[in-house]
């Protein structure tokens, strides 16, 4: 697993960094629609493609939370209409892999923590940052009914998320 490799999801979402973002690649792979999770002023742009900004910094403080109807809408759409979407940020580990978390939980009925495994799986580098986190923990509540499958625990010096210890007895 590389920084520069983009990693399929699922047969309709992609996920990377900013790095291997090469029109031969998307076109390759038959991407139809791109988040754009960055803050680059002038973003590689491909004809024939649909886009979706999102610009937002990987802090803490971010409220990704509100990026999050508006990026499973597109997801939503890309998946209906037989396209893929590729979601990057800088490096595919914080931003971009809590859209595809998101958007895998509500497309495919999924928990938070089955999203995260299974996306964790097959991109191993991914790590949200613990606002992202509490943030999707949130999320889930709100579509769970007050339940998340997630939660922070106690570090020795933040927060961590309790998959991260689960993921930790099976590697």
């Amino acid at each position: 697993m590389s920084l520069l490799s983009i990693s399929e999801i699922t047969p309709y979402m992609y996920l990377s960094g900013y790095g291997c973002i090469y029109e031969t690649k998307i076109r390759k792979l038959g991407i139809t629609h791109i988040i754009d999770c960055t803050n680059i002023p002038k973003p590689k742009k491909f004809n024939d493609i649909k886009y979706l900004q999102i610009p937002i910094n990987d802090g803490e403080t971010e409220k990704i939370e509100a990026y999050f109807d508006t990026v499973v809408e597109f997801v939503r759409e890309a998946k209906d209409s037989n396209g893929k979407v590729l979601i990057y940020c800088s490096a595919g580990v914080s931003r971009s892999p809590t859209l595809a978390i998101i958007s895998l939980m509500t497309l495919e009925n999924v928990s938070l923590k089955e999203a995260y495994i299974h996306i964790n799986t097959i991109r191993p580098i991914i790590s949200p940052n613990i606002g992202f986190w509490r943030q999707m923990i949130n999320y889930e509540m709100i579509l769970k009914n007050g339940e998340s499958t997630v939660s922070m625990l106690k570090g020795m010096r933040k927060p961590v998320p309790s998959v991260y210890l689960q993921r930790q007895r099976t590697h």
